[in-house]
Order: C-alpha cells, then sequence, then structure tokens
C-alpha cells in the first residue's frame, strides 16, 4: 500500500512540472493569439470603437489567466507531493512558494520575451495561496483548485488595463499599457476602468463564494460518511443486540424442555418394566403431551404468529422462573390475582416481552436504599391487566416519546427490549402504556384480551 502511494505522488509530481513547462512555453504555443490582441487593438484605433479594446482586454487576461494557472498548479504538486509540506513550516513553505512563481514567470519572460506585471501576478498569487490554504487543505481536489485560482488570476489581469491603477505600477507591460494607451486615445479610460471593476469584483467575489461552496461541500460529505460509518456501527451493535436476545429466548427455551424431556425420559424406563395395560395407556398419554407441549414451545419460538391457548398462571410461573428473586438489593412483589382468565398469546414471546420490561425495571438506577419492584397480575374486563412499576428514577418527559424507538435507551442498553416488548403485545391484539415521574419511578401496564374476546378472525387464521 506505501509502494502505491510512493508511485501516485511520484506521478503527481511528474504532472506537475509539465504543468510548470506548460505554463512556461505557453506564449510560444500560443504566439498568433497575442498577435490577434495587438490586431484587435490597432483595429479599435482605426475604427474608434472602444468595444474592441474589452475584446482584445478579455483575450489578454484569460490567456494570462490559464498561463498563471499551469504554473501556480504546478508548483502545487511539486511543493505538495515533494515531502516539503512536511519539513518545512507553513510560512516557510508560503514564502519559497511565492518565490518559485515569481522566478517562473521571470522564466517565462526571458524564454518567451512576453512581458509581465509583477504587481497584479503578486496580488493574485497572495489571494490565491491563501484560498488554496483552505481549499486544499479541506478537499485535496485539484480540479475543484483549478475552477477557483483561474478565476483569481483571471480577475487580477483586468486591473491592468484600467488606467485608475497605472500610479501603481499595474498594467506597464506591452499589451495592456498599448490597450490603455488606445483607451486614452478614443477617450475611453473611464469606460475601461469601469469596465475592470466589472470584471475583477464579480470574478473575485465568485473566486470566494466558490470556495466557501466547494468547503462547505467536501464538509457535508465528510459528515455523510462519518454518519454512514456510525449507522453501520449503530446497526452492527443493534444486530449483535438481537443476537444476544435471541440467545436469552433460546437458552429459556432449551431450559423449559428440560422438564419435558425428563418426563419423557422418565415414563419411557417405566414403560420398559410395567406390565399393567392401564398404566402403560396413562404413561403413553403423558408421553405424547409432553411432546406436545416440546412442539408447542418450539412452535412458539420458531414462528412469530404462532399462538395457543394458555392459561395465565402458567404464563406468570414461567416468567417468575426467570427472575433474579435470590438479589438482597432487589425486591419483586408478585400480586398475582385468582380466577385469571385464558389468554391466547405466543406464550415464548410474550413471556420474553413481559421480561424484558421487568429487565428494565430491574437495571434502572435508583436512589432508594433498595430496588422495589410490583409485579401485578388481575382480571379486566375483558381481558387480563399487568402492571410492573418500580422506584427507580424515572423517565424524563421528553424521552417518554422516545421509549419506543429501536436503539434508544436511557440506561446505556441496547435499545431493543421495549421495541420488541410493543412489537409482541400489538401482534397479540394487546396494548402498553408507560407512566413516568422523574426520582418517582415508572408504571409500565399491559392489556391483554381474553381468550374469549381475542380475533375469531385473527384465531381462525391460526388453527
Amino acid at each position: 500500500m506505501i509502494k502505491k502511494e510512493i508511485i501516485y505522488n511520484k506521478f503527481l509530481m511528474l504532472n506537475g512540472i509539465l504543468l510548470i513547462l506548460f505554463g512556461l512555453f505557453f506564449p510560444l504555443i500560443i504566439q498568433n493569439a497575442w498577435f490577434n490582441i495587438i490586431f484587435t487593438i490597432r483595429n479599435a484605433i482605426s475604427v474608434g470603437d472602444s468595444g474592441h479594446l474589452i475584446l482584445a482586454s478579455a483575450s489578454m487576461s484569460f490567456l494570462y489567466a490559464i498561463q498563471s494557472t499551469c504554473i501556480f498548479l504546478g508548483a502545487i504538486l511539486v511543493t505538495y507531493y515533494t515531502g516539503l509540506k512536511m519539513t518545512l513550516s507553513k510560512f516557510k513553505l508560503t514564502i519559497i512558494f511565492l518565490f518559485a512563481i515569481i522566478f517562473f514567470h521571470i522564466a517565462n519572460h526571458m524564454i518567451s520575451d512576453l512581458p509581465w506585471e509583477p504587481v497584479s501576478t503578486t496580488l493574485a498569487l497572495v489571494i490565491a495561496l491563501f484560498i488554496v490554504d483552505k481549499l486544499f487543505g479541506e478537499t485535496n481536489s485539484l480540479l475543484q483548485v483549478s475552477i477557483v485560482i483561474i478565476q483569481v488570476f483571471f480577475a487580477f489581469q483586468w486591473l491592468n488595463i484600467m488606467p485608475l491603477f497605472s500610479v501603481y505600477h499595474i498594467g506597464q507591460s506591452d499589451i495592456p499599457y498599448s490597450i490603455k494607451t488606445a483607451g486614452l486615445y478614443l477617450h475611453a479610460g473611464s469606460v475601461l476602468n469601469f469596465t475592470g471593476f466589472a470584471f475583477f469584483l464579480p470574478f473575485i467575489c465568485s473566486a470566494f463564494i466558490t470556495t466557501t461552496l466547494f468547503i462547505s461541500y467536501t464538509r457535508n460529505i465528510g459528515m455523510m460518511k462519518d454518519n454512514y460509518e456510525k449507522e453501520r456501527e449503530i446497526q452492527t451493535m443493534k444486530a449483535k443486540a438481537l443476537e444476544s436476545r435471541i440467545y436469552k429466548e433460546v437458552k429459556s427455551l432449551v431450559h423449559d424442555l428440560k422438564t419435558p424431556l425428563v418426563t419423557i425420559k422418565g415414563l419411557n424406563s417405566l414403560l420398559a418394566v410395567s406390565r399393567d395395560s392401564e398404566k402403560l395407556e396413562e404413561y403413553s398419554g403423558r408421553i405424547d403431551s409432553s411432546v406436545d407441549k416440546m412442539s408447542e414451545m418450539i412452535s412458539s419460538f420458531l414462528y412469530e404468529a404462532s399462538r395457543q391457548k394458555l392459561n395465565t398462571l402458567d404464563l406468570v410461573s414461567y416468567i417468575r422462573a426467570q427472575l433474579p428473586l435470590e438479589d438482597d438489593t432487589i425486591k419483586i412483589e408478585l400480586k398475582i390475582a385468582e380466577n385469571l382468565p385464558d389468554i391466547y398469546v405466543n406464550k415464548i414471546r410474550m413471556a420474553r416481552a413481559i421480561i424484558n420490561i421487568l429487565e428494565n425495571a430491574i437495571i434502572v438506577p435508583c436512589t432508594k436504599p433498595y430496588k422495589h419492584i410490583i409485579f401485578e397480575v388481575k382480571p379486566m374486563y375483558k381481558g387480563l391487566y399487568i402492571m410492573i412499576e418500580d422506584n427507580g428514577i424515572g423517565i424524563e418527559e421528553e424521552n417518554l416519546q422516545r421509549i419506543w424507538e429501536l436503539g434508544f435507551s436511557t440506561n446505556n442498553t441496547s435499545g431493543l427490549g421495549l421495541t420488541f416488548a410493543k412489537q409482541v403485545i400489538e401482534d397479540n391484539e394487546g396494548t402498553i402504556g408507560i407512566l413516568s415521574q422523574v426520582n418517582k419511578g415508572t408504571v409500565a401496564t399491559i392489556f391483554l384480551p381474553s381468550i374469549d374476546n381475542f380475533s375469531d378472525r385473527a384465531i381462525s387464521e391460526r388453527i
């Protein structure tokens, strides 16, 4: 990987050298274009039309901008990818960079005998260096830098044709001087000043605006990538949490399967020694019942839509077996009423949903001497009422509406428990609600319809 990076850096450095050479010999390549500019200036004097001077100025500014941009970009590539950036301070690097580009322009003047504008070019270089420092450090995009830099050089070239700045030794080379002289001859000095400002100001503003837009775009892309990576991490964490929850369900299922398996094993050993036909029939029936119970448990785990008629006390007993009643710091008070109605639910998933709520009550921080949790089950009109109350620190009001969101948690948990519980309860035509007060505690209430009030269509679909 490092070798590829070295090769890539050398390739960019070579491109930088080629750009510098192209910029140095650019005036020789487009000699005809320079002659056309001179011809346009003479034509303006002949016909007395200052519009030809504007056209000559635009052509000159564009050609100068192309040449300066090539030299500038070439110097950037050579500087950035020769290691100078890593060894020199920012100030020293800027000074070397500035003198290098000025040297290249002087060399260009010696090669092509084309005059150059030291004042306007140096001003453009200072602005260009400032922009590159902001832009190239953020985007590292040569194309974006090129778009901005050519605007800067194009803008500053217009200062050369403005008679207003002649006193500052701007526009003293042959072509700009000829344009200004022709403008004075045609009484078009104010026109050249106005035109210069009309091009300079929009292009220099455009360069800064474009820089800002490129930086904002790059930062937004970076933020999107970061958010995407964070989202991937969150999804991975959720997947692991979901795995953990499924593991808990499997563990609970395996634990519950032991009872009928032990029963089957014991009855099977009795079948081998018993000669009583009545006993054999009884043992066989109990084995069938245990097998049916195992099948029911496995179906409840594998198929979410699976429902069975269930005695509420069986569900409560299953849940109680999962609670940490031996913890001295937690007091779980069970209030189980009599005459509880039968319900029609997926036992394994409903038990896991209620256990998730109980686990939340167990792990929530508490400022009291001990954690007090009330688990109440009682009959209600047309169904079953379940209440889980704790004396924890409670939930802030602004978070109450978010507790059902997938991944949201106030206790540094996976944030899957309540979402899973709500989905399971509603899939079984039940409802769940949560009330909470800060520093007082939280109450979760669950309603499940009795089997007599469960949707007849829902039952028929599942039979």
